[in-house]
C-alpha cells in the first residue's frame, strides 16, 4: 500500500478559503426575514381585501345585483386560494440541524425562485375568473342602460388598467426569481 500523496494535497491548499458559516447563517436569517415580511404584508392585504370583497358581495346581493355578488364571493375564493398558495409555495423551509448553512440556503434559494416564476399561474390565476366575470357583470349592467358601445368603451380602461397591473406583477416577480437564480448559480459555483 502506498502513502497518499501527501506534500502535493497540503501545497495545493495553502491558497484555499472557506466561506465564513456566520456571514452564511446571517444571509439565511436576512433572506428568511425578507420572505416572512413580505408574507406577512400580503397576508394582510389578503385579510382585507377578503373582507372587502366579502362585504362587497353581500352588499351587491342585497341590491339583487346577483352577478355582481356572486363574481365578488369568487374573487373572494380566489384571494384565500392565493393566501393558501403563498403558505403553500412561498413561506420559508424550516432548519434542520443536519444541513450545512449553505444547504439550507440554497434550498431556501431554489423555494422561492420556483414561487417567483410561477407566480402567474399561482398567485394571478385564482383572481381571473372572479375579477373577469366581475367585469363582464358591471358590463352588462351599464349595457341594459347605455348600451353596449357605451359599456364596452367604459369597460375598456378598468380591463387594460388590470392587466397592465397583473402584467407589472408578473414582470417584478419574474425580475426578482432572475435575481435569486443568480444567487443559486453563486452558491452552486462554490461546490
Amino acid at each position: 500500500m502506498s502513502l497518499p500523496p501527501l506534500t502535493a494535497w497540503l501545497d495545493a491548499g495553502k491558497d484555499a478559503s472557506f466561506s465564513d458559516p456566520a456571514a452564511c447563517a446571517a444571509r439565511a436569517s436576512k433572506f428568511e426575514r425578507s420572505i416572512r415580511l413580505r408574507n406577512s404584508i400580503e397576508y394582510s392585504a389578503g385579510g382585507l381585501m377578503t373582507l372587502l370583497f366579502g362585504a362587497s358581495a353581500v352588499a351587491a346581493m342585497f341590491r339583487s345585483e346577483w352577478m355582481i355578488g356572486i363574481s365578488m364571493f369568487i374573487t373572494m375564493i380566489g384571494i384565500t386560494t392565493v393566501m393558501w398558495n403563498l403558505r403553500r409555495r412561498g413561506s420559508n423551509l424550516v432548519r434542520r440541524p443536519e444541513d450545512p448553512c449553505v444547504v439550507h440556503l440554497r434550498s431556501q434559494y431554489v423555494r422561492q425562485f420556483e414561487a417567483l416564476r410561477a407566480v402567474p399561474r399561482w398567485y394571478l390565476g385564482p383572481l381571473i375568473p372572479g375579477m373577469a366575470l366581475l367585469y363582464v357583470s358591471i358590463m352588462i349592467s351599464v349595457a341594459e342602460v347605455t348600451g353596449w358601445q357605451q359599456a364596452l368603451r367604459g369597460i375598456a380602461w378598468p380591463v387594460a388598467a388590470t392587466v397592465a397591473l397583473f402584467g407589472a406583477i408578473a414582470l417584478i416577480n419574474w425580475i426578482a426569481a432572475r435575481s435569486i437564480r443568480r444567487k443559486i448559480e453563486a452558491i452552486d459555483a462554490l461546490a
